[in-house]
């Protein structure tokens, strides 16, 4: 007799057994559809949170607040390169940008300026020539200038836009060397996609406008208030949409269309690395922008080709008001050094795109920040932003980092517009709806300052829990507000040790579609940073010191 139990049939009872635990667990999570209904059977079957939403009303700032109020301090961006003064010395500090003021291939400028320094150099008033280097992204670097914060005796940001922004507003540097370090900004562009920008392998920028206008050309670029090549991208766009007319670049039928380009736009990211991690994450983006030097050192991105755009990146040096004729003398004796060392400098990259000729020239500086500020205006391409904001609550945040927490997102509330809907989560081992989401007014932004008011510290820390509720809260406020554009904000300092798995949810998350910006609390997060690699989110770390202006920069972007 043949047992009925034979390989065959163990096998087809195995299949069986299968299926029903996947039946039992929900639908294969395939699209957004099944996305949404996997998240919220997670919230209600599993994680079931606490519905404690608060209702007190906090007293408020009714004045919109600017970026520039909350600069982190300056220790954050420490001099990473040289001595101090000295009886015997006249040091001269330059804000760097950070290709040139990194590690390795990104340490041109230190490398220079230990090769000026150990030349011991005497000036006119008895005292050695020396070279300081602060490490600062160029934007930044110009809104400690122009908020009169710190005004270092030089400064050389990637292109010469900074310079003439701050000469604008006020700021009269003075430039002591138009070229330092040779390079250009460019698109990034998968190869098989490179006839949808180029025309006789050119960019052609009104071609590359009309693909990612009517959404069959994914496009990334950068935070045009903190990168040069962001910037330069916007100003390039513009002109592109003016042709060439400087007059009609901010005018209303340019400042429309700038709208409808936006709309295509799936990604501003606050650098040109982190939007670059985010596309090798998750695939989705046909291009983004990155400068020449920073594209020869890349790994890992031999699908892709560079197209240069826009002006020249030359990292030009600038002598600033605060410095007086000796450091002006180290600076001239420093610039006259550089242009000798010029035959090093592909060594780290630059100087390979010599031949590149800038594309426009903006001659009314002031057209520089009023197109930040167009951008700021027109960046989400017309549609609202509904966002909920995920606080990490566990022990571990402890009695400062809540403090600080707390006045992070106290202060952030003030960057954001009533055209805009917020809501607040909070987590430990338990999850908890702090805020339903509701368009910013008046009122919504006084309970939300009560709920961020009324947060304590305790317990585990279950992110993913909170994550997921989160989400749900926003697929639910979705349907009935189909025009928002939906985002995450996860405050975070610690590993994750209760509720779900990242694996069990990656999925389902990814599919959600949602952007999960988060923040790594004096941390570094492999968590986080993949949590944001699933939908062209940043991943950003922070001292608790320095998080009101790393959440105010994501908002910037978003809101």
């Amino acid at each position: 007799m043949i047992s009925l139990f034979n390989t065959h049939s163990w096998y087809l009872l195995l299949l069986m057994a299968a299926f029903v635990m996947l039946s039992a667990c929900g639908k294969k999570v395939d699209d957004p559809a099944s996305a949404a209904e996997h998240i919220q059977e997670l919230v209600f079957d599993k994680i079931r949170p606490d519905f404690d939403e608060n209702t007190q009303l906090a007293n408020i700032n009714l004045q919109r607040s600017e970026l520039v109020s909350l600069l982190p301090d300056l220790s954050e961006y420490p001099i990473v390169y040289g001595e101090r003064d000295t009886a015997q010395t006249e040091v001269v500090e330059i804000f760097t940008s950070s290709e040139k003021a990194g590690r390795g291939r990104d340490g041109f400028y230190i490398e220079l300026a230990d090769a000026f320094n150990q030349q011991r150099v005497t000036l006119s008033n008895g005292k050695r020539a020396s070279i300081a280097i602060r490490k600062i992204a160029s934007g930044l670097g110009a809104q400690f200038m122009l908020a009169n914060r710190y005004v270092p005796d030089a400064f050389s940001p990637s292109n010469a836009l900074w310079g003439k922004m701050l000469q604008a507003n006020g700021v009269n540097v003075d430039i002591v060397a138009e070229r330092t370090a040779p390079n250009t900004a460019g698109v990034v562009v998968k190869r098989d996609r490179l006839d949808d920008i180029t025309t006789n392998n050119q960019l052609d920028l009104e071609k590359l406008v009309t693909n990612v206008s009517n959404g069959t050309f994914a496009m990334g670029y950068t935070n045009p208030f903190q990168s040069s090549t962001g910037l330069n991208f916007l100003l390039t766009v513009l002109h592109t949409f003016a042709k060439g007319n400087e007059q009609e670049m901010l005018s209303p039928a340019i400042a429309s269309a700038f709208e409808t380009f936006q709309t295509g736009v799936p990604f501003v990211a606050q650098t040109t690395l982190q939007m670059r991690d985010a596309a090798q994450g998750s695939g989705v983006l046909d291009g983004l922008v990155m400068e020449h030097q920073t594209w020869v050192n890349v790994r890992g991105m031999n699908d892709y080709t560079f197209v240069p755009f826009g002006i020249r990146h030359d990292s030009p040096l600038y002598a600033t008001p605060e410095a007086d004729a000796n450091e002006r003398e180290v600076l001239s004796l420093f610039a006259e050094f550089i242009s000798k060392q010029q035959k090093s400098v592909s060594n780290f990259g630059f100087g390979r795109t010599l031949d590149y000729e800038s594309a426009y020239e903006i001659e009314d500086v002031s057209l520089i920040a009023d197109a930040q500020q167009l951008w700021k205006q027109k960046k989400s391409g017309g549609r609202p932003i509904a966002a909920v904001f995920v606080a990490d609550v566990s022990g571990s945040m402890g009695e400062e980092r809540m403090l600080n927490l707390k006045k992070a997102l106290t202060e952030s509330a003030d960057l954001i517009n009533e055209s805009n809907a917020i809501g607040l989560v909070s987590y430990h081992e338990r999850v908890n709806v702090d805020l339903s989401v509701r368009p910013f007014t008046v009122q919504q932004k006084a309970l939300f300052i009560g709920a961020v008011q009324r947060l304590t510290a305790g317990g585990k820390t279950a992110t993913n829990d909170a994550v997921v509720v989160a989400a749900n809260m926003l697929l639910d406020f979705k349907k009935a507000n189909t025009d928002h554009k939906l985002i995450l904000f996860v405050l975070s300092d610690g590993k994750t040790n209760r509720g779900l798995e990242f694996d069990a949810v990656q999925r389902t998350l990814e599919f959600a579609g949602i952007p999960i910006h988060t923040i790594a609390y004096e941390i570094s997060s492999e968590h986080l940073q993949a949590l944001s690699t699933l939908s062209e989110g940043a991943y950003i770390e922070s001292s608790t010191s320095s998080a009101s202006y790393r959440i105010g920069n994501l908002l910037n972007s978003e809101m």
